[in-house]
């Protein structure tokens, strides 16, 4: 059997994944990794307060439906501004969309309600440092497992 690519999280070592999964469902318990996501402007996501300036991140939600995984180094830069967040959606010269694209035309379809997010910011982890390789595995691994974790209503 062939061997991931990992950096300092070994998602191949079975129980450190387990410790990984217990880990992600304590910050998902939380309430306060839970905010209200807004389509603004026909382009825009937004979210009423600031976020967190920290990199990690999020999963959107369809009420507590998990839609989208993504991985910001600015949380609130990625889900709260407009520079962040326009996703190439005002771009009349794009060849295609990407899955926010999606989010957004049916949230304004008003076929997505409510429209949340939940993030996890890379510090509260507790493994550090990561690399690069690690942030990207574990967009991966929250994509491949965000059906499996309970999600605050």
């Amino acid at each position: 059997m062939g061997t991931l690519k990992c950096g300092n999280i070994d998602f191949n070592d079975a129980k450190q994944v387990q410790t990984l999964q217990a880990n992600i469902q304590l910050i998902l318990d939380d309430p306060k990794n839970y905010y209200p996501l807004a389509h603004t402007k026909h382009f825009y996501f937004s979210i009423p307060t600031s976020l967190p300036a920290e990199s990690g991140w999020y999963i959107i939600l369809n009420g507590t439906s998990p839609i989208c995984v993504g991985k910001a180094e600015d949380l609130n830069g990625r889900l709260n501004t407009e520079n962040g967040s326009r996703d190439q959606f005002a771009n009349p010269q794009r060849l295609s969309d990407i899955e926010r694209n999606f989010i957004k035309k049916y949230t304004e379809l008003g076929l997505i309600r409510p429209l949340r997010v939940c993030i996890l910011r890379e510090s509260s982890l507790g493994i550090q440092p990561l690399t690069d390789l690690d942030r990207n595995n574990m967009e991966k691994h929250l994509n491949i497992w965000r059906c499996h974790f309970r999600y605050k209503e």
